[in-house]
C-alpha cells in the first residue's frame, strides 16, 4: 500500500509564486488539482480527463502541443511533479517557454535526488519505497538551473517543497536536503 502525503505545503508555494499573474496554465492537474490557485483565469491541462475544483476556469484534455496549436499564451505555467516523468524534459521546457507570454513565470516542482530520503534509499538501492517506474530521471538542483537557463529562463530561484511526514504532510525543510525542489523562473523578454 503506497504512502500518501498531504501535498498542501508544496501546492501553496507553487500558487503563491504565480499569485500576481492573471492567466495560469496548470499542467498535469488531473491527479492533484491545485486548490490554492486563485488567479483570474486558471486553465487545467492533462492527458486524462479531470474533475477540477471551482477555481479552474477551463480544462484542456491534451498536451502542450495542443495549447501551442491553439496559439494560447499564459502569464504563468505551473507544472508540479511533471519533469521527472518525461523522456525529453528539455523539449518540455522549450514548449513552456513558447507558451508563456514575455516575462511569464514558470513554477515547477520535481523530486530532489539529493534529499535525505533518496540518499538513504540509494545506499541500499531500495526499489520498494519512493520509487516508481513512472519516473524517468531526477534533476540535481544546480543542473535544474542550467536546464532552465538553456531554455531562455532567467531570475531562477529554487525553494524547498518540504520534507514528507506520513499522516501529517510536508513540513518546512532546508532546500538542499528537501524531498522536492520548487523552481521559479521567468521567460526572457525579447
Amino acid at each position: 500500500m503506497p504512502i500518501t502525503i498531504n501535498e498542501d505545503y508544496r501546492l501553496k508555494k507553487l500558487a503563491n509564486n504565480v499569485s500576481t499573474c492573471n492567466s495560469v496554465l496548470d499542467i498535469g492537474c488531473a491527479q492533484l488539482p491545485n486548490k490554492f490557485l486563485n488567479n483570474v483565469n486558471v486553465t487545467g491541462l492533462d492527458l486524462q480527463q479531470a474533475k477540477l475544483p471551482q477555481n479552474y476556469s477551463s480544462f484542456i484534455k491534451g498536451s502542450l502541443d495542443d495549447v501551442i496549436n491553439m496559439q494560447q499564451n499564459y502569464d504563468a505555467i505551473v507544472a508540479g511533479e511533471i519533469l521527472e516523468h518525461l523522456i525529453n524534459p528539455m523539449h518540455f521546457l522549450q514548449q513552456c517557454n513558447q507558451t508563456l507570454k514575455p516575462g511569464g513565470i514558470l513554477a515547477l516542482s520535481t523530486p530532489n535526488p539529493h534529499s535525505i530520503i533518496e540518499a538513504l534509499l540509494t545506499i541500499t538501492l531500495n526499489r520498494q519505497y519512493f520509487y516508481t517506474k513512472d519516473h524517468i530521471m531526477l534533476f540535481p538542483q544546480r543542473w535544474l538551473i542550467r536546464m532552465l537557463e538553456i531554455n531562455d529562463f532567467t531570475n531562477i530561484k529554487l525553494y524547498s517543497a518540504g520534507f514528507p511526514i506520513p499522516k501529517y504532510g510536508l513540513i518546512p525543510f532546508p532546500r538542499f536536503l528537501c524531498h522536492q525542489t520548487i523552481a521559479i523562473a521567468t521567460k526572457v523578454s525579447m
